[in-house]
Parts: structure tokens; sequence; C-alpha cells
């Protein structure tokens, strides 16, 4: 579960999926939810979240540590009133700010994009629990904390190792350099859109008409090389004028 998540737009997007590329690449791979449907034998995916990376690499190393910690989650949280709910999530969300990057800090950031509305816990400049996040949390009965999540989880784990594949955290171009005639290139890329949500998906994110322009140039490369590709996209002015040729 991650923001963008395109699970409900199977329906549009797979159809238009070709057969027979040699290897798959996702540069913006969210929670991946196009990749783990069509289950390439040889893929890459990235992310520019390192946070969102750390939690790939974790999901195929070690499951049984996620699996761990939300049972011991499952011990207390649930028992919680809603507004000793929404204290709690406040403090580990702030502890974020400060801790070192291990299995713990993945563990606990994907606990507290559980909790939060539609995963979104980054405001500003710093990770922090907003008051209307706590509303979805509340109604979604502990999705993340039944038998079917683990048992998906270590679905998950089981292909990402039996696949031959690489997970990375790069600048999607140098992804995207990799890809060689033959290849498929799924692209979902964060949205200029034309309101502000009041956060961004990765820290200092510049979101505008440059990025677009770059974007453009990697796909007439893409099509250079002979690689097929399809990219979503917002339906805003800048996007049609940018792509339009």
């Amino acid at each position: 579960k991650w923001q963008g998540n395109k699970s409900k737009h199977f329906k549009y997007i797979i159809p238009e999926i070709p057969t027979d590329f040699k290897k798959y690449i996702e540069p913006f791979v969210g929670s991946g939810a196009v990749f783990l449907k069509i289950e390439p034998k040889r893929w890459i995916i990235n992310d520019l979240n390192e946070n969102n990376i750390s939690i790939w690499k974790l999901a195929k190393e070690n499951p049984k540590f996620i699996k761990q910690k939300f049972r011991s989650f499952q011990n207390h949280f649930p028992k919680k009133t809603n507004p000793e709910k929404l204290k709690y999530c406040r403090e580990q969300t702030s502890r974020l700010n400060s801790m070192k990057k291990t299995n713990e800090y993945t563990v606990l950031y994907l606990l507290m994009t559980y909790c939060a509305y539609l995963g979104v816990i980054l405001f500003g400049k710093s990770f922090y629990f907003r008051n209307l996040e706590m509303n979805i949390y509340v109604k979604n009965k502990h999705f993340f904390l039944n038998p079917s999540y683990f048992e998906n989880l270590q679905n998950v784990s089981t292909f990402l190792n039996q696949t031959k594949g690489t997970i990375m955290n790069e600048d999607y171009k140098k992804i995207l350099q990799r890809a060689k005639e033959g290849d498929f290139v799924f692209m979902d890329p964060p949205y200029e859109e034309e309101h502000d949500y009041g956060f961004k998906y990765n820290k200092d994110e510049n979101l505008n008409r440059q990025f677009l322009e770059e974007l453009k140039q990697q796909c007439d490369s893409l099509d250079r090389k002979n690689v097929k590709w399809i990219m979503t996209q917002a339906d805003t002015k800048s996007v049609l004028e940018i792509f339009q040729h």
C-alpha cells in the first residue's frame, strides 16, 4: 500500500504491456503494484525514496523481521483509544527524524505509513503525523495485521528471491540508461498536478516544467534505443503541451 498505487487501474494498464520483453524496468516503483502483478523473470526496480527502497530490501531479505515487529505492534496498538492512537503515532513518527536507518527504522516507517492517510507522513522538511490522517486508520480494521498480509509478504519475498532482479535507489535517469532494445519500461512518476496536496513524495523534490521536459527527453531516448515503454501521467496543460509531439 503506497500513495499512487495503480492496482485499481490494472484493467487499463496490464493489457497494454507487451509479453515479449527481455527485462522489466520500473524507475519509480512505489508499491510496485504493476511489477508484482506481471511477475517478470528479469527486472530492475528503483525509487528515489530511500525509505521505500529500504522496505523492498527488507521484504526480500527478512520478511520474518517485519512480521515479528508487526505482531508486537498488534499486541498493544489496537487496544488504545483513538486519542491514544493519535498521540502514539505522532510520537513514533517524530522518532523517525532522529533514528538511524536500521531495520527497526524501516519497520517503524512502514507501520506509520499504514496508519496514515494515503500512506503520507512526510510533511514539509520532517516527518509529522497529522490529525486528519488518523481517520482512515480507524476505519480500515488493521488490514496489515491480518494473516493474509503476512502470507502476501512472504509471497513477495519468495518472488523477489526466485527471480533475477536488482533493487536500486538512484535518480530515475540513471536507471533508464540501463534500458536496452527489447526491454520494457513502466513509468509512474510523481505528478506535477494543478493543485497542492500539502506534502511531497520525496524531500526537496521539485515537480516543475523542467522535470517534465527532462522526462520527455528520457522518453525520446528510449524510443531511439527501441525500448518499449508506458507512462502514466496527470492530465494537465503542461503535460499535454510537452508530450504532444
